[in-house]
């Protein structure tokens, strides 16, 4: 468990990241392409965060068609203790 929280507070070290699951929690799911649109970053970029966000548990995603949607993981964080609507208020 301490390993998951660690990785879960290294992937929201990062001011991009944490903009981004800041986002995602106002929207409760935001498309890839949304995502894009609203960062001034390119694509591979952008992806190396989704990835880092993802494998840490904080985000999901779900495939419809060729896009992408992201979900932060909240059933997750909560099972860990972890409120980020706390944290990053």
């Amino acid at each position: 468990m301490a390993e998951e929280v660690e990785k879960i507070f290294q992937a929201l070290g990062n001011k991009v990241r944490l903009d981004i699951v800041k986002l995602i929690l106002t929207e409760k799911e935001t498309s890839c392409q949304s995502l894009l649109k609203k960062f001034p970053l390119s694509q591979p970029t952008m992806s190396h965060h989704f990835n880092l966000l993802l494998n840490s548990g904080i985000l999901t995603a779900r495939k419809d068609g060729v896009r992408h949607y992201y979900i932060v993981n909240t059933q997750k964080l909560n099972s860990l203790g972890i409120d980020l609507r706390k944290l990053i208020n």
